[in-house]
């Protein structure tokens, strides 16, 4: 199956506190010129509360190369409720070889370079290949609940009592889970305020001459992420949860734009998932609009049977956007303090994946 550089971490559901008791992913082999007796690596807890298979900074500086785990061994409180759960399960390593194989084809310089295990309420388990371009939900499961020891219990009376808890119902975190398939599309069109509507550019208009996409990336409620570059890569599908944060980069002319909208997940949690059920076969469209000129934007829900666009009020994100790396424009609703996003322009590279807490990510 070969091997690779990769740190394991944990990752959990936001406010909901998890107590790993056993976190072991064993090796299907002895890492190469290693004549020790290894054959496990303990899971890395990460304190990042940004999202569901997201963790902090804290890559390991390593050489060493290790076989892909085929088993994973799991035991862990969900502080929330006081419930343990328990799962010892194989790992498909031929799937995650595959999987990472293409990744380190694609982005020879930039593979993957952690191994997340997700821990959830009510059992739900999740595991990611995570690396800076993107990551890749490889396997979900559901561990099963067992009783808690009697250390376990005096454990759980005292975390309990430190500290506020929030809880996760299990509708909550089945949404979390699901997956659709779907691709975002930016559409070459600007704002006509007199018939209060979009229109496409005239191929002889100066303005779409200069209009260049660059990139647009993705962060997703399943714990998935994309960073793809370019016109042709945007117009490729890719199977993830409901969008919780897209980032669209562009130029216009010498102008460098860069816009982030942060969506309320319950409303794009409805679309979906009313998509799914009437075109559980079909991909849908997220068609972005951007008219710096007239400092109009948009985002618009499409699937195959419906003729119009349904567009996303404003109150259902919050927008900023960046003109050569300055404040350029925001939503009204818009509620972070100023000079809140400044960390995330970047002149010649992308917005990084995590960062400390108050800087924008909650």
């Amino acid at each position: 199956m070969g091997y690779h550089k990769y740190a394991p971490f944990t990752s959990k559901v936001p406010h909901c506190h998890v107590k790993i008791l056993i976190g072991k992913l064993h090796l299907e082999e002895h890492p190469e010129g290693d004549n020790s007796t290894l054959h496990e690596l303990p899971l890395i807890a990460s304190t990042c509360n940004e999202g569901w298979g997201c963790i902090k900074s804290l890559h390991l500086i390593s050489d060493e190369q290790l076989p892909l785990p085929n088993r994973l061994e799991l035991r862990y409180i969900t502080i929330s409720d006081g419930r343990c759960y328990a799962i010892d399960t194989p790992l498909d390593t031929e799937l995650c070889s595959k999987i990472w194989n293409e990744q380190q084809k694609k982005y020879p310089k930039d593979p993957f370079k952690d191994y997340i295990v997700g821990t959830g309420p009510f059992g739900y388990v999740a595991i990611w290949l995570h690396g800076s371009t993107c990551s890749k939900l490889l396997h979900s499961f559901r561990a099963d609940e067992v009783e808690l020891t009697e250390l376990e219990k005096d454990f759980y009376g005292w975390m309990s009592s430190t500290g506020s808890l929030q809880f996760t119902s299990e509708e909550e975190m089945a949404e979390l889970t699901q997956q659709y398939s779907y691709r975002y599309i930016v559409l070459e069109e600007y704002w006509d305020e007199e018939y209060q509507t979009w229109i496409e550019y005239d191929d002889d208009d100066p303005y779409y001459d200069d209009l260049d996409i660059e990139s647009v990336e993705d962060r997703c409620s399943d714990g998935t992420f994309n960073y793809v570059r370019g016109n042709e890569e945007l117009l490729k599908k890719h199977i993830s949860g409901t969008p919780q944060r897209i980032t669209v980069r562009w130029h216009v002319g010498r102008e460098d734009y860069m816009a982030h909208f942060w969506l309320r997940e319950g409303f794009f949690l409805a679309l979906f998932g009313n998509f799914a059920k009437e075109f559980p076969d079909t991909c849908a469209e997220v068609h972005l609009r951007l008219d710096t000129r007239a400092q109009q934007y948009g985002i618009a829900f499409r699937c195959e049977g419906i003729p119009v666009d349904m567009p996303i009020p404003e109150f259902a994100y919050q927008l900023i956007v960046f003109k050569d790396g300055i404040e350029h424009y925001k939503s009204p609703n818009y509620k972070l303090e100023k000079g809140q996003w400044s960390w995330l322009w970047r002149k010649k590279e992308k917005a990084p994946e995590t960062a400390q807490n108050g800087n924008g990510q909650q």
